[in-house]
């Protein structure tokens, strides 16, 4: 039940349990979690996109301020696209000045500039991932040690080798206060959780080494496999699960927003179509090179997906052809089916619909935007090669301009932590093997706020009997794509 439902005693009384005034009325799951993190000096936001996460992270911090009644150095880790999106919630829900928040992107140089102009001031810091990995610029975040760290997407953090990972590690160790914010904290396998646990609490949960946690909770099915298997196959103990997620329950909360919203109904269609001759046989030689790579008994996982992509990127419209000298361009097939079935349906659709469209290829959007233009659509974009303020602009005129009809974006770039909600449809032209991107891409106009639609329709176009249809089986089941998996496609696609 929202706050809009209570008296208005009610409101008074959380707010006096909370100790902050609350700048807009928060719906019952994050009332929920904030009297459950208020007393906890790190917490675990496991709430699905769309659920407000941002907003309940804000309002925590905003209890702690209180508490220590002084504004903490505060450190916010988020997906370049983000950024400004946190500044603007700030401003919009706390009663801090836009000098109280400070913005860190750009090259090292400018970030580093920024932060010495500001060192030995309590600020709200507000950068992306890779300022882990600037040398310089993580030496000054150290001395600047900030006493509230946030981990936005903190799924991002799971492998706990990687250099992000150990990184963040040493930044929450001289932290006071840590909140991981995701609505995907597990993505592979409950391993995930190990690294993202290890900065939350310092080891508390689960300890600080990693391979006597697998020990603890996991087996190798191919120990005693025979000798040219030479995989892991890492699986849950008996009982493993329970244990974990009795542990973690603790110090986080899980919010499923099909549970605590009231959202329209999503409804997911599936548009067929076939390939071209070209593309068929084009289609055929690699699908024999997949097979032989996933059938090597020396395979890894690396070589199996960079062969699946190739299937994936020549059902989408294109080939990459050897120029010799390992030279390598990409052919576009003059026929391409899937090309047809988009243009078809955003005939249908524009006229009363804003729509998205998530294509994962940089060869796609050229071929996408041909499309837009032969409608005489007004479109903006959001990918890899569009610059992260641009990024920003084009949101902002998807969101208000009511003339944009079309989105296209990469569900990494444009799939994370934006609101894309005055779209009902969102179409998939083309895909990968990543589940993160494709929950994220989701979730952009399936959330809080997306019930000014009777409905919202998500259509995947796919090339039916090929690899584009397996790896969305997959997908639909939540099942993240590694070596594995595709050994099972493989073994189906031979037959």
């Amino acid at each position: 039940m929202s706050i809009e439902n209570r008296s208005e005693s009610d409101l008074e009384s959380l707010e006096r349990k909370l100790g902050i005034k609350l700048k807009v009325k928060p719906w019952a799951h994050q009332i929920e979690a904030l009297l459950r993190s208020r007393d906890l000096s790190h917490f675990a936001f496991f709430f699905e996109t769309g659920t407000g996460k941002t907003l309940t992270c804000i309002n925590a911090l905003r209890i702690k301020f209180q508490r220590a009644k002084m504004l903490m150095p505060t450190l916010i880790l988020s997906p370049p696209i983000t950024l400004t999106n946190w500044k603007r919630e700030w401003l919009m829900h706390s009663g801090l000045k836009e000098s109280d928040i400070l913005i860190l992107s750009g090259s090292q140089k400018e970030r580093v500039r920024l932060l010495s102009e500001n060192m030995g001031r309590p600020k709200i810091l507000i950068t992306n991932y890779e300022s882990l990995l600037m040398k310089d610029l993580y030496g000054m975040l150290q001395i600047y040690r900030p006493m509230a760290l946030v981990c936005d997407e903190a799924h991002k953090l799971k492998d706990s080798k990687s250099r992000r990972a150990e990184q963040a590690t040493k930044l929450a160790d001289l932290s006071t206060i840590r909140f991981l914010l995701t609505g995907s904290p597990v993505l592979n396998s409950m391993m995930d959780l190990f690294s993202q646990f290890r900065i939350l609490d310092g080891g508390s949960t689960f300890g600080k080494n990693f391979f006597a946690f697998r020990s603890k909770y996991f087996f190798n099915k191919n120990a005693s496999a025979p000798a040219h298997v030479t995989w892991a196959d890492w699986r849950l103990r008996p009982g493993a699960e329970v244990d974990i997620r009795a542990k973690i329950s603790k110090i986080s909360m899980h919010v499923e927003k099909s549970k605590c919203l009231d959202l329209p109904p999503l409804v997911k269609k599936k548009v067929y179509v076939e390939m071209s001759g070209d593309q068929r046989k084009a289609y055929d030689s690699m699908l024999k090179d997949f097979i032989a790579v996933v059938d090597d008994k020396a395979s890894v996982a690396e070589l199996a997906i960079t062969r699946g992509l190739r299937l994936q990127q020549i059902v989408s419209g294109f080939v990459n052809v050897e120029e010799g000298a390992g030279e390598r361009s990409e052919v576009e097939f003059r026929d391409n089916p899937r090309l047809d079935a988009l243009h078809e349906l955003l005939e249908e659709l524009t006229p009363h619909h804003k729509v998205l469209v998530w294509a994962v290829f940089k060869q796609n959007y050229k071929q996408i935007i041909s499309v837009f233009e032969k409608l005489k659509l007004k479109y903006v974009q959001v990918h890899g090669e569009i610059s992260s303020k641009a990024k920003q602009e084009a949101v902002d005129q998807f969101n208000t301009d009511p003339d944009t009809r079309v989105f296209l974006g990469h569900p990494g770039s444009g799939g994370i932590g934006i609101n894309l909600i005055p779209a009902s449809y969102a179409i998939f032209y083309s895909r990968n093997f990543s589940l993160e991107n494709d929950i994220q891409a989701e979730a952009r106009n399936f959330r809080g706020g997306s019930e000014i639609h009777e409905k919202v329709t998500r259509i995947d176009i796919v090339c039916a009997s090929t690899i584009d249809e397996e790896v969305l089986k997959a997908l639909d089941l939540k099942q993240q794509i590694g070596e594995s998996v595709l050994r099972e496609f493989a073994s189906k696609l031979r037959g």
